[in-house]
């Protein structure tokens, strides 16, 4: 299973706001403050994709935009 992970400190190491982290990836706004304020950790599903993301953010970004 994916390990915990710091939802908060992932987001602030892209340097966007929750709104845009939340656009950028795929997150529902509601859910992704949910995760940061309660530190309540995301399905593991969702860890992995989380994790994803803080080791290649733009690699990600660029995938979910469909570019090669």
């Amino acid at each position: 299973f994916p390990a915990a992970v710091e939802v908060k400190a992932i987001r602030a190491k892209t340097g966007l706001s929750q709104a845009e982290f939340a656009k950028r990836y795929g997150f529902n706004v509601r859910t992704l403050q949910d995760w940061e304020s309660s530190g309540a950790q995301p399905p593991s599903p969702v860890r992995a994709y989380l994790t994803v993301i803080d080791r290649f953010p733009d690699m990600v970004a660029k995938a979910l935009r469909g570019a090669a």
